[in-house]
């Protein structure tokens, strides 16, 4: 070892004589050099190969401890067990057989949200007797004075409470699905009844006809009997799918199809529904394999649907007490008194010499009619001409609308003249005739003359306003027919 790296390792510390020598070497043998080059840059750059063959050495036994533990981890592979065999395949039922307006699920049912009362009586304000405590407590069918939905009642009023009681004791307590499939199951027929709680005639239903013993027995007999309030969960779900007219309503439904047989509406006379019922049982059978009659169903009126002449026709016999069925008839578009008008007709004598005495109590003085004035009196009324509604359309100076529902329309006549006019869209169209009638009325005079729009003649929209019509911001062209000349 040089004086160089004694001197070295004596001021550095360095206790590698190979490391000295490594740094002295790197320095030209320049002592202040390589302690330089030791105190920059540490030991490590004086290791040299040193450290190269350590780095060689880790790598080396990284690589081997890869390799061993490849090779112990394809061992235990290749020793491991037969894979576990597949789990069963588990069926559960997620909602359970569980009471009508409850939800089940894991652990059972629990509080309804939607319970029972709600189903049949909805959440409207209790009856006038106070009905809807009877839920719970007359599961027993009984009809017993005694009981919690009696309590706290005075004589009379429990008097009338059991006056006007539902059937309990006849009626399940199930919505219509679940009365469906137990009639299903028990070879009946569903029986329904759709009640208000605001209408009197469904307290006499309850009064007087459920209360028959004759209508229980034939009810427990061959009926699943449901009742419901209007406002119900079941009771709207079956006004939807059955819509009826009248409270309140009685109906058979088929449960295999769930078609509606039967109806009633109003309050039945107990021998005459007993009748109609037998008739039914003995026409109709639950059985799939029968081949139960044909059932015909009355069409449903919407008004909506309707003409505007027929929904006049409909208002008019529905306040006279009407039915809807009567009001309109829906198999053909002919009025509904040509028949009475034919029957009319056939009564009257071909002989014009024949006259009609009508006695007025008084046989000395008999007022004689005349059939050609009979006629005349009796025909309906002939429907004019456009001719004749144009004539009738007077000229009125009408000022332009300033309204905020002021619409502008233009009117072209055949020889390119053009007016623009302001109108209340809210205006009928006759006043639009008017108001040209009155502006060309040099030109009109008493000439026919059209008033169209998109091709179609405003004659038929006369009493509908501007705005429904569909004459908003619109061009009508305005055509003047002259009188043919006479040859």
């Amino acid at each position: 070892m040089s004086d160089n790296a004694v001197t070295f390792m004596a001021i550095t510390g360095c206790e590698d004589s190979a490391m000295a020598e490594n740094f002295l070497e790197m320095a030209g043998s320049d002592v202040e050099t390589a302690i330089s080059l030791y105190y920059e840059h540490g030991p490590n750059l004086g290791g040299g190969a040193n450290n190269d063959n350590s780095r060689a050495q880790n790598n080396q036994t990284t690589e081997e401890d890869d390799i061993a533990m490849a090779e112990r981890l394809q061992q235990e592979a290749y020793q491991a067990q037969e894979p576990r065999a597949a789990d069963a395949a588990t069926h559960e039922r997620l909602v359970g057989d569980v009471f009508p307006g409850t939800w089940g699920g894991i652990g059972g049912s629990f509080n309804p949200l939607h319970n029972t009362e709600d189903l049949i009586y909805g959440r409207q304000q209790r009856g006038i007797f106070n009905q809807r405590d009877d839920m719970f407590a007359s599961l027993s069918g009984s009809d017993d004075e005694t009981g919690d939905e009696f309590a706290g009642m005075t004589e009379g009023q429990r008097k009338l409470a059991l006056l006007f009681r539902p059937p309990f004791d006849i009626m399940e307590k199930v919505d219509l699905e679940t009365a469906k499939r137990k009639a299903n199951l028990t070879k009946k027929w569903v029986l329904v009844n759709i009640q208000d709680s605001g209408d009197f005639q469904c307290q006499t239903l309850n009064r007087d006809f459920w209360k028959s013993s004759t209508v229980k027995e034939l009810v427990r007999e061959h009926f699943v009997f449901v009742q419901y309030q209007k406002d119900s969960m079941s009771g709207t779900e079956y006004m939807n799918f059955y819509p009826f007219e009248k409270f309140p309503h009685i109906a058979i439904i088929d449960p295999i199809t769930g078609e509606r047989t039967k109806q009633w509406e109003g309050v039945p006379k107990v021998s005459k529904w007993c009748d109609e019922v037998y008739d039914f049982l003995n026409n109709f059978s639950v059985d799939p394999s029968a081949a139960n009659p044909v059932v015909e169903h009355k069409p449903h009126v919407d008004p909506n649907s309707l003409s505007e002449e027929k929904q006049l026709e409909y208002a008019i016999k529905q306040s006279l007490g009407k039915t809807a069925e009567d009001a309109v008839n829906l198999d053909s578009d002919e009025d509904v008194d040509n028949d009475d008008d034919d029957d009319d007709d056939d009564d009257v004598d071909d002989d014009d010499d024949s006259l009609e005495i009508l006695e007025t109590g008084d046989s000395s003085g008999p007022i004689v009619i005349d059939d050609a004035d009979e006629k005349a009196f009796s025909a309906p009324p002939k429907k004019l001409t456009e001719e004749q509604i144009i004539a009738s359309i007077k000229p009125v100076e009408h000022p332009e609308s300033t309204n905020a529902t002021t619409t502008r329309i233009q009117i072209r006549l055949g020889d390119g003249t053009r007016v623009v006019r302001k109108f209340d869209s809210e205006s009928p169209v006759r006043v639009i005739y008017e108001a040209v009638k009155h502006q060309f009325a040099d030109k009109v005079g008493s000439k026919l003359f059209t008033l169209a729009s998109q091709r179609e003649n405003l004659i038929d929209k006369l009493n509908l306003t501007i705005s429904d019509a569909g004459l908003k911001n619109a061009s009508i062209l305005m055509d003047i027919q002259e009188p043919e000349d006479d040859e």
